[in-house]
C-alpha cells in the first residue's frame, strides 16, 4: 500500500502534469472508459478546463454504461461513439496497416481510442490507458497519435499501482464504489471482442 505523502506526490504531480497538457485550450478531450484512471484524469482536468469524455464502444459495453454513469452521477459532460462490427474491423484493419508488427491483441486495444480520437479537433486528447507496461512496438503505435498519457509521464517510465491510482482518486474525493472498479483492456471494457 502507497504512503500518504507517496499518493500525495504522485496526486500533485499529476495535476500539474495535467495543467500543462491542458494550459490555454478552453476545451479539452478524454478518452474516457470510466476505469480508474481515465476516471482520476477526469477528475483533475475538469477542473482545469472544459472537459468533455468521449467514450467509443458498442450498445451495452461496460465502458459506455461507465460513462453512462459518470454522466449521471458525477455530472461529467459525455459523448458517445457508439461502434457497430463493420466500423470496428475498419479501424482494427487501419492498425493493423499502420503497425504490422503489432500483436493482435494490443491492435484491438487501440480501437477504442482510435475511434474516440475520430471525433477529436480540440487538440491532443488526453488518455489513461490504464496502469499497463507497453512494449516497444505499442510505443511506438502511442507516439504517432494525438494522444498524451499524464499518468505515464508523472511515473516516469513505472508503472502505477492500482492502490496507487486508487488512493489518489479516493484522496481527490471518489466515493470508494467508483474506486473499486475492476480493470479491464480497452477492447474488452468497449465490447469489441465478441465482435472480432
Amino acid at each position: 500500500m502507497a504512503s500518504s505523502r507517496d499518493v500525495d506526490v504522485f496526486v500533485r504531480r499529476l495535476e500539474h502534469r495535467v495543467a500543462q497538457e491542458v494550459k490555454g485550450r478552453p476545451r479539452s478531450a478524454l478518452a474516457y472508459s470510466g476505469g480508474l484512471a481515465s476516471t482520476l484524469l477526469a477528475m483533475i482536468a475538469r477542473k482545469r478546463c472544459a472537459l468533455v469524455c468521449v467514450v467509443a464502444g458498442v450498445e451495452g459495453s461496460p465502458d459506455l454504461l461507465a460513462a453512462r454513469a459518470a454522466k449521471t452521477h458525477l455530472d461529467y459532460r459525455v459523448e458517445y461513439v457508439m461502434l457497430n462490427r463493420a466500423e470496428a474491423i475498419r479501424i482494427r484493419t487501419q492498425i493493423a496497416t499502420a503497425h504490422p508488427r503489432l500483436p493482435r491483441s494490443d491492435v484491438e486495444n487501440l480501437v477504442p481510442l482510435h475511434a474516440a480520437l475520430g471525433t477529436a479537433d480540440r487538440g491532443p486528447m488526453l488518455s489513461g490507458l490504464g496502469p499497463s507496461r507497453f512494449d516497444a512496438k505499442m510505443v511506438a503505435a502511442l507516439r504517432r497519435l494525438d494522444v498524451t498519457f499524464p499518468i505515464h509521464a508523472v511515473a516516469r517510465g513505472a508503472t502505477p499501482s492500482r492502490t496507487m491510482l486508487r488512493d489518489a482518486a479516493m484522496l481527490l474525493g471518489l466515493p470508494a464504489t467508483w474506486a473499486h472498479v475492476a480493470h479491464r483492456s480497452p477492447a474488452e471494457g468497449a465490447g469489441l471482442r465478441e465482435l472480432f
